[in-house]
């Protein structure tokens, strides 16, 4: 099977099961957002390495960016496997570097700690629905918008010894952005189209895209340009990296990083992350929860070796090894536990069709 960084080679579902799999297609392209399960607004499903079934609701299509959400999360650990992989971080055991003063004891938690949400930091994610009560609202869209890195200093103190208790946290993945952005040298996205606007005479304030941001160059050329992805990470106005929350891409290319996953971080010959590293990514950590979390990647250990990218909203790449399988699915549902376990279940029943 060729590798699908130009495209994706084209197969066809089991055909035992394509019957059952072609109902379940149904039923979720027919639900609403106020449904359970809510609103599918694409399917991708490999087989094998094959694209064996794509779905799109009206509006949507195969070149359709999708807002990652939290699936950012999983992309941004894979930018911190490369990072490993390049040499430019040496020890994830190591302290994270350049985003507390030296002398703050926040200074000390691990990259490792950090994307396993074992950091310790005082912050509530899910916690309250009042956005002036919660702690991701107003870091993200609140007083801290226009720098998230500034907002965290500021706001979310060391509560717990890292590495002893796991709390759900972009804030912790928007930390990983700029550090990514420390080890490789970029400072500000816009450094490069304003130091070339004030070398023409123009402002340095010129406005720039993120398409210039030399951290978004650097995340093209390690991680989607290999994998062939045409997807965009976004930005604060301070320059970082949103990490925990911000990128998009098309329900295809989402596939391909689950495929990058499926084949142990290996590409087309190439190994993009380090060896070790997807098992890691699905191993609970010291100090984590008893099964469900890795790092940037859910768990389900009484699923055999199924694991899974999540984003709010119903935003999903459900990756699983013995059936050599990617399930994509992009949706928009209201934020609750019973949607989430239907879309947990539709997940299951579809993997259980495959061989």
């Amino acid at each position: 099977v060729s590798w699908p960084t130009v495209g994706w080679e084209t197969g066809v579902l089991p055909p035992e099961h394509a019957d059952e799999i072609q109902e379940l297609l149904d039923i979720a392209m027919v639900g609403n957002r106020g449904d359970l399960g809510g609103e599918t607004h694409a399917v991708v499903i490999v087989h094998k390495g094959r694209l064996v079934a794509e779905v799109y609701r009206d509006g949507f299509g195969a070149g359709t960016r999708h807002m990652s959400w939290s699936l950012a999360k999983s992309v941004t650990s894979a930018l911190v496997g490369r990072a490993v992989q390049l040499g430019l971080v040496e020890n994830i055991d190591a302290p994270m570097p350049g985003v507390f003063p030296e002398d703050d004891p926040r200074a000390a938690i691990t990259w490792r700690q950090w994307i396993t949400m074992t950091d310790g930091l005082e912050y509530l994610e899910f916690e309250s629905d009042i956005l002036e009560a919660n702690d991701v609202a107003q870091m993200m869209y609140g007083a801290g918008r226009f720098d998230v890195v500034g907002y965290i200093r500021d706001s979310f103190p060391l509560k717990y010894a890292p590495g002893t208790r796991w709390n759900y946290s972009t804030a912790s993945f928007s930390l990983v952005g700029r550090a990514l952005q420390n080890v490789i040298g970029v400072d500000t996205w816009c450094s490069t189209a304003s130091s070339e606007a004030a070398s023409e005479g123009a402002s340095a304030q010129t406005p720039c895209s993120p398409a210039d941001a030399p951290m978004a160059a650097w995340i093209d050329e390690v991680l989607f340009r290999p994998l062939g992805m045409d997807a965009q990470p976004e930005f604060d106005l301070s320059g970082t990296y949103l990490g925990g929350s911000h990128v998009w891409a098309t329900a295809r290319d989402y596939a391909k990083l689950g495929l990058l996953y499926l084949r142990d971080g290996v590409w087309d010959g190439e190994r993009l992350l380090p060896e070790g590293w997807v098992d890691m990514t699905r191993t609970p950590p010291p100090g984590g929860p008893a099964n469900f979390y890795g790092a940037g990647f859910w768990l389900l250990p009484g699923e055999g070796d199924a694991f899974y990218a999540q984003g709010h909203e119903g935003q999903t790449i459900f990756i699983v090894p013995s059936r050599d399988l990617i399930v994509v699915r992009l949706a928009l549902m209201e934020e609750n536990d019973a949607n989430w376990e239907a879309d947990l279940q539709w997940n299951l029943a579809l993997a259980r069709a495959f061989p």
